[in-house]
């Protein structure tokens, strides 16, 4: 029998190592294009990867709880990788304008990854 914490923070730590990983390869394949172009899929990715960070820590830091404590959580944890991803979107396309596309590149691979991961870390 597993533990739910402890699994559900592994499988987490995976996710998040699986989508870094994504994003630094997209990031180093871009960097033949341009630095600009890496900067954007590097931070799109980051985005993504650090916003499900957020979440399983939000989610499984405090440990067993009441049954209810884990599903305001888990929306409590929701509402934050969202409101964190919108800011980090909101900075790289109007106050750093980077590049759109290598930037939705990144969101894109990190959240493929994310999709990879619940398939294959279970």
């Amino acid at each position: 029998m597993r533990n739910s914490i402890a699994h559900g923070r592994s499988v987490a730590l995976r996710m998040v190592a699986l989508q870094l990983t994504a994003t630094g390869l997209l990031a180093f394949a871009l960097s033949l294009h341009g630095m600009r172009s890496a900067l954007a899929a590097a931070v799109g990715g980051a985005a993504v990867a650090l916003g499900n960070a957020l979440f399983a820590l939000r989610l499984f830091g405090a440990g067993p709880a009441p049954v209810r404590r884990p599903l305001q959580a888990a929306y409590v944890a929701e509402a934050l990788k969202w409101a964190w991803l919108v800011a980090v979107l909101y900075l790289a396309i109007a106050v750093w304008r980077l590049d759109f596309l290598p930037l939705i590149a990144g969101v894109l691979l990190a959240q493929f990854a994310f999709w990879l991961a619940l398939v294959v870390f279970r």
